[in-house]
């Protein structure tokens, strides 16, 4: 017999599906009901696929992944349509058909890394400096995140955090950044809503989920003032890549890796000469 807790999360999961299918399925119809049928029958197939995957039982963990990955991405598109229905627009990134746009690409992809690796860092000695203080181990870490996500190899790794960067940059922060824009709301409350729902999302880490607020208001600035969800999404997940290194390559592949990116990362973010867009800070 499923113990409760396992049965409110399948239904859940079932709940959270139905919605994401019929919702995408809408708008998508919508949008196009006077136009070309292709984007109708990709948001059907879509729907069908996110439903499929997400009710039925997984006979492997990386089936399981998989579906979440199709999840995400489904979840992102539908956070697409749904800023289009609302008459504003994701910033996608930048042409790349002259230098100038190549250079401004390149810096908020490493800036996007660059916050990833700091908030990483620092969240790591604040965790340390709880343990030294002797605060209850519950209270600092419920779950390492390696055993809650479920890696094991290295395709179980990049599908999950597939699935991680594109609910947290472009439904969490591209597009809530954007509705709340258009929506005139003050700075202040665009930083505390995606702040509070990252570290609702990081809660499995214990108190220490409160540095996630770093992490999420830097993406959240960095987006808000340049732009660019595609160059912020690359950056997240090449950092992900390098922790997914340290979970299964032996050193000093790691080590080497992440210091290889992290100096082409401060290259990149030296191009700040960017002048500021419309005032946005």
């Amino acid at each position: 017999m499923q113990a409760a807790p396992d049965v409110l999360a399948e239904w859940v999961r079932f709940g959270g599906a139905l919605i994401v299918t019929v919702w995408l399925t809408g708008v998508v119809i919508t949008r196009t009901s006077h136009g070309s049928r292709w984007p109708q029958l990709l948001g059907f197939g879509v729907g069908g696929a996110v439903f499929l995957y997400t009710t039925t039982p997984a006979s492997t963990a990386l089936a399981q992944h998989l579906g979440d990955a199709v999840y995400g991405c489904a979840l992102a598109w539908l956070a697409v349509e749904v800023c289009r229905s609302q008459g504003v627009r994701l910033r996608p990134g930048f042409p790349v058909s002259d230098t100038e746009q190549r250079r401004r690409t390149w810096m908020v992809t490493s800036l996007s890394y660059l916050i990833c690796v700091v908030s990483g860092f620092l969240t790591a000695q604040i965790t340390a400096g709880l343990w030294a203080l002797g605060v209850d181990d519950a209270l600092v870490v419920g779950l390492e995140q390696r055993s809650s996500i479920g890696v094991v190899t290295v395709a179980d790794g990049v599908l999950a955090f597939v699935t991680t960067v594109v609910i947290e940059d472009v439904v969490i922060v591209a597009a809530v950044v954007t509705l709340l824009a258009a929506g005139r709301r003050p700075a202040w409350q665009i930083y505390g809503v995606v702040c509070l729902v990252e570290i609702a999302l990081h809660s499995y880490m214990g108190a220490v989920a409160l540095t996630i607020a770093l992490y999420a208001a830097g993406r959240v600035w960095l987006y808000r003032r340049y732009g660019g969800v595609v160059p912020v999404v690359i950056g997240h997940f090449v950092f992900d890549l390098t922790v997914l290194a340290n979970w299964l390559a032996e050193a000093p592949v790691p080590h080497m890796l992440a210091g290889g990116l992290a100096v082409a990362a401060v290259c990149g973010a030296a191009q700040l000469r960017t002048p500021r867009r419309g005032g946005e800070r």
